[in-house]
């Protein structure tokens, strides 16, 4: 199989793979032993030969004991409780409507929380 064809979308996967199970780049590049420069042309998609790709994800998926072509395909990513929309309305707004201030704030404070979900 020439993964080396799939390097972006590998390269993304990965990328999410970190982000995911908490791990900051420098710890992961520690964990498989790949140089911090290394890993970022591999999670960027531009590593430049075929064969030093192929050994860095060897060497990824042995570390990690997962199949070589484990990130050819996007992880499913569980939507946490705390992700899901929700809307509530106060008992104690007039006939269900909210005044355009609070409804300013409310859309602000649901951006806020979008930024902070991407630090998490």
């Amino acid at each position: 199989m020439e993964l080396f064809n799939h390097r972006e979308t590998i390269g993304r996967n990965i990328s999410t793979y970190i982000r995911l199970r908490g791990y900051s780049k420098s710890s992961f590049s520690k964990l498989t032993e790949i140089s911090r420069p290394t890993l970022n042309q591999i999670l960027s998609g531009d590593s430049p030969s075929p064969k030093t790709f192929e050994d860095q994800l060897n060497r990824i998926t042995g570390v990690l004991d997962m199949p070589l072509d484990y990130f050819l395909t996007e992880p499913v990513i569980p939507l946490e409780k705390w992700r899901a929309p929700m809307i509530h309305h106060s008992d104690r707004a007039p006939d269900g409507e909210r005044d355009n201030l609070a409804k300013e704030l409310l859309n602000d404070l649901d951006d806020l929380m979008s930024i902070a979900s991407l630090y998490l």
